[in-house]
């Protein structure tokens, strides 16, 4: 409705103007070199406006004419770019499907049509890989270094060139680089910390944990976990080579990895490695109450048996009768784990004191005990048996029961139990990677984790870095595997019937 008022109101302005013309016609007189022209005002604008509207186009028809070329050049040009963007495309596609041929022909096509070399090269090399062409991978991984734009995209291939051939040392040169390149990138930075924790150079992995706190890529109660186990971990190097020295270097080299230690205690006071390397090497330099407070503190939430080892031999030249008090009383500050009671029976047995010995393992290898006792709970009672009766028979039989009783817990992770903590998997190189748990559980985990995944195409999973300390993958690890497993007991035939029937004792 207003279009056709918007037209009217057009129309009826033309008409006005030319009714207005019409009554008013005039004169246009124009002399040019002695000629005299003379004709209506009406006529002389239509003759103006068609002379106007002719040399337009002439202009315009030059102008065509002079871009021609360019607008078929442009025309071309864009023809090119989306047929290289659809061999781009193709590309990736066959990539993702595994398809080595056509990602390699399609890698060519865009290479030629296309001026985009991040995208080409990328899409060159992942072809290359997908034959399993790794030099001609990495050749253009390094092609990608020469300029700013793809420094960092060749950086990151090339450091997993380097970690899938196992070059360690060339993947933390590549993994460093992209780090100082870009600082806020995750995968560089937790890279650079994983391969230098890995390589024990615990010095460099602080100073690369500083700079990812920096740079704000983990949460701060991660990053107190991280600099406490590499404060733990320098404190056991410091503290080995201190015993290699004699003299009052040795005491200045235990203090120095004491306070290592300390202030990894301090920054994680439930952390039992730290805690108890703190403690154990407070008394060595004659800080015993020191270390006692430290080993308090973590029992009262963490029992552990490495705090009950440092507690019972914090004091040289201590009877017997003054370790099971002091066992005691630490053991009264949880006294309902079962670590309490395991230290009360080992403070009573140094002792000699089998009855407290055995009252504190009543409730797990007793007449009331709801589950089987643990090995360690077996290999107690059999020392207690012998101790105090003489029983060899009764302590065998416990040993027997210690055969198949079930696991105590130990430091636990891929590949790897120990019932000594290390900072790293040694299997796997993992950062902080071991548990304290019955390995049991852990070992049913990694059969579920190392079932066999069905059968599928090359996924972007390849391309991105694991979370730290998986350095080597599960089936790479399963072959050789190496575990620090205890060596099983000997082989043992059991108590002798008559024996056991001497004593009066059930075979198990």
């Amino acid at each position: 409705m207003l279009r056709a008022l918007y037209t009217f109101l057009i129309v009826a302005v033309l008409s006005g103007i030319a009714i207005w013309l019409a009554d008013n016609p005039g004169d246009l007189v124009m002399n040019w070199r002695g000629y005299e022209i003379r004709t209506s005002f009406v006529v002389g604008v239509a003759a103006m406006a068609i002379a106007a509207f002719l040399v337009l186009l002439a202009y315009r028809i030059a102008v065509s004419f002079i871009e021609t070329p360019a607008s078929v050049s442009r025309y071309l040009e864009k023809r090119r770019q989306q047929k290289g963007f659809l061999a781009l495309s193709r590309g990736m596609v066959a990539v993702a499907a595994g398809d080595a041929t056509d990602a390699k022909r399609y890698a060519s096509q865009a290479h030629k049509l296309l001026d985009a070399p991040p995208l080409t090269l990328l899409l060159a090399a992942q072809a290359a890989q997908l034959e399993g062409d790794e030099a001609s991978a990495t050749k253009y991984f390094e092609r990608m270094l020469g300029a700013p734009e793809t420094e960092f995209l060749g950086l990151r291939g090339l450091f997993i060139q380097a970690r899938r051939a196992g070059d360690r040392d060339g993947a933390l040169a590549h993994a460093r680089r992209a780090f100082q390149l870009r600082p806020q990138t995750p995968w560089a930075a937790q890279a650079v910390f994983e391969i230098e924790a890995a390589e024990e150079d615990w010095d460099a992995a602080l100073k690369t944990l500083d700079k990812v706190v920096s740079a704000k890529l983990i949460p701060r109660d991660d990053a107190r976990r991280r600099r406490a186990v590499l404060l733990t971990a320098q404190a056991m190097t410091a503290a080995e080579a201190a015993r290699g020295q004699a003299g009052e270097a040795k005491h200045s080299a235990l203090e120095k990895a004491g306070k290592l230690a300390s202030e990894a205690a301090s920054l994680e006071p439930h952390f039992v490695p730290a805690v108890a390397l703190a403690a154990h090497l407070a008394a060595e330099t004659n800080h015993q109450r020191k270390g006692m407070k430290l080993v308090e503190e973590a029992w009262k939430a963490t029992p552990h048996p490495d705090l009950a080892d440092v507690w019972l031999d914090m004091i040289d030249g201590e009877s017997g009768y003054d370790r099971a008090v002091r066992a005691q009383t630490l053991a009264a500050r949880n006294p309902d784990h079962v670590e309490s009671h395991v230290l009360v029976a080992r403070g009573a047995i140094g002792a000699r004191d089998w009855a407290a010995a055995r009252t504190a393992l009543a409730s797990y290898a007793g007449p009331a005990a709801t589950e089987a006792p643990s090995q360690r709970v077996c290999e107690l009672m059999a020392e207690i048996e012998e101790g105090e009766f003489g029983d060899r028979g009764a302590a065998r039989s416990w040993l027997s029961r210690a055969l198949h009783a079930p696991e105590d817990p130990q430091w636990t992770g891929t590949g790897y139990r120990s019932h000594r903590w290390s900072p790293i998997n040694p299997v796997t190189g993992e950062f902080d990677g071991l548990t304290w748990t019955a390995p049991v559980a852990s070992i049913a985990q990694e059969e579920t984790a190392a079932a066999p995944a069905p059968p599928s195409g090359p996924s972007s999973d390849d391309e991105v870095l694991p979370p730290i300390g998986q350095i080597a993958e599960a089936e790479e690890l399963r072959p050789g595997e190496v575990l620090a497993f205890r060596p099983p007991l000997p082989d043992d035939p059991g108590p002798d019937e008559d024996a056991d029937e001497a004593q009066g004792e059930k075979k198990w």
